[in-house]
């Protein structure tokens, strides 16, 4: 099955609607390494060496798209990492709580050329451990547009390790500019933390009237899971 939540910001936000596929993230799936091809923090790994000789994970300051905001750096795991999940697309994905290079958790960020309008940010999410205090990822648009958190197992609407669970908002720009996309851990630094793969912003209709929700409502929605536990 496939999962999604729907998730309500700080700022306000709505149910979603169909969207385009107009995507504004550049390596949302964090696959290119045609621009940018790192050797690793930790082990010294080439990114596109991971899903095939040495080790299966590293940690970056920068990958295509992508860039260090604060922490360690940006962990890339591969399909051989874990044998409990497989990447959602491709073959890496993102864990934020990583390798011990610090004593804090990391966030990335992007920057989005956005004109007014209608949007939604969405990704896939997994859990990493059973302990949901590990597992909690925050993400925010700057400017105000967009603040929320997903974490798990189990905490935020049936999410569990093993699977993916499509997380969705919407949000409204009203004056077109550049903003900033992060994603934090912000849960237990342990070095276990959520995973999170496939990063999309996508233009939407306007929603329908009636369908705008106010600030703080947490998470809403349903939806589906994808991908075995192995």
């Amino acid at each position: 099955m496939l999962k999604a939540i729907a998730i309500a910001s700080c700022a306000g936000a709505a149910l979603l609607t169909a969207g385009s596929a107009n995507a504004m993230i550049i390596n949302g799936d964090f696959e290119d390494v045609s621009t940018l091809d790192p050797a690793g923090l930790v082990k010294g790994n080439q990114l596109s060496n991971l899903a095939t000789t040495g080790s299966s994970w590293d940690v970056f300051d920068e990958i295509t798209g992508w860039k260090t905001a604060s922490g360690a750096g940006i962990e890339v795991q591969t399909n051989r990492t874990l044998g409990s999940i497989d990447a959602h697309s491709g073959q890496h994905y993102i864990e934020l709580d990583s390798h011990p290079r610090s004593n804090s958790n990391s966030s990335m960020e992007q920057e989005v050329s956005l004109s007014a309008g209608s949007y939604a940010l969405s990704f896939w999410y997994s859990p990493r451990t059973g302990n949901a205090d590990s597992n909690k990822i925050d993400f925010s648009i700057s400017g105000g547009l967009l603040s929320g958190f997903i974490t798990g197992p189990d905490a935020s609407l049936g999410t569990a390790v093993g699977a993916w669970t499509l997380v969705r908002a919407l949000f409204e720009v009203q004056s077109a500019g550049d903003y900033t996309l992060t994603f934090a851990a912000a849960g237990k630094q342990d070095s276990y933390g959520g995973f999170i793969d496939t990063v999309n912003i996508t233009a939407v209709p306007i929603p329908a009237a009636g369908f705008l929700l106010p600030a703080g409502l947490g998470l809403l929605g349903y939806a589906s899971r994808r991908r075995k536990a192995r």
